[in-house]
């Protein structure tokens, strides 16, 4: 049983959406069956998977039965903070070059991309505090656009048509 506030409302499908839980009201957490502390993170780069906080596992029992000779593990990728693998990259990335002294602070990134390394990479470089340019073309979808802008990149758009 779940203690504590919750915000929450109904999507088209019927399921329930949780916006916002007070975790401070969870008491000494949520029970599943077994007993899982609430974890809150200071800073969104904590989300990322590392020894401490691998990415999780789920044994496919149930869709390969008819193997008797394997365990089939399914990994949740979509528990890095944007839901890709990709942001282990960009945090990789971002952390070498700084170990190499080659990324310092002050220093301007900029980085053409558009897909899930891109929405890595600013997540990260804002994270670190490191400004990110990103020339992007106009015909990437605003969706893709409005989360790097969202999320601290200054973006350069640029037509495509020249």
């Amino acid at each position: 049983a779940v203690m504590g506030t919750i915000a929450a409302d109904r999507l088209g499908t019927g399921d329930l959406k949780v916006i916002a839980i007070d975790p401070y009201e969870l008491g000494s957490g949520i029970s599943h069956g077994k007993s899982h502390d609430v974890r809150v993170y200071d800073n969104v780069l904590q989300l990322l998977s590392d020894e401490e906080n691998p990415t999780p596992l789920v044994r496919l029992q149930h869709v390969t039965k008819h193997l008797k000779h394997a365990k089939v593990y399914a990994k949740l990728e979509w528990y890095n903070p944007f839901g890709s693998i990709k942001d282990r990259v960009a945090a990789n990335l971002i952390n070498h070059s700084e170990q190499a002294g080659q990324l310092v602070p002050g220093t301007q990134m900029v980085e053409a991309t558009s897909g899930n390394t891109g929405l890595g990479l600013v997540m990260v470089a804002n994270a670190k505090g490191y400004p990110l340019t990103v020339p992007i073309s106009t015909r990437v979808p605003a969706e893709k656009r409005n989360a790097l802008k969202f999320m601290g990149g200054k973006l350069i758009e640029l037509d495509d048509e020249l």
